[in-house]
């Protein structure tokens, strides 16, 4: 019986920079890469790269999401979610469809949202809100059609 490549669906690996492990250079991957220890230089990971805690990674990173427990300094573009967890700390240029800190983490940088999720279409603003004055959400910014214009008191 001859043997046959695997498709997509079946190629679910990960590789691994263990704890004891310091890369320094470009790393490419098809699959998930999970850093325990440390990366410099150039990372291109077309699944999910995770910088578990303790993890140190200095670089250009593109992956398709990024979820961060550990340190990341450098330019990272993602392509759906950039995620910083609470241990996390991130102070690096980030272009991703979505951005995630959760409490504790920690986020130093520029953050050029790709696409604007459920606005159809429309530009985004930031508002606060009553109970969370001092965080600030998207949402869209909505025009009123020219006919309903409000007449002045």
């Amino acid at each position: 019986m001859a043997a046959t490549a695997p498709t997509a669906e079946q190629t679910t690996g990960e590789s691994l920079v263990d704890r004891d492990s310091h890369f320094d250079g470009l790393y490419k991957t098809q699959q998930n890469l999970k850093v325990e220890g440390q990366a410099e230089g150039e990372i291109q990971c077309e699944g999910t790269l995770t910088v578990e805690q303790g993890a140190r990674i200095k670089a250009k990173v593109t992956a398709r999401n990024v979820t961060v427990a550990g340190d990341l300094e450098g330019e990272v573009v993602c392509q759906d979610v950039f995620k910083i967890t609470p241990t996390g700390q991130v102070e690096a240029t980030v272009t991703a469809g979505r951005l995630i800190v959760q409490e504790g983490g920690f986020y130093n940088g520029e953050f050029v949202m790709t696409k604007a999720d459920d606005t159809n279409g429309l530009p985004l603003r930031t508002v606060s809100t009553p109970d969370d004055d001092w965080r600030s959400y998207l949402s869209p910014v909505e025009t009123p059609p020219a006919d309903e214009e409000e007449e002045p008191e």
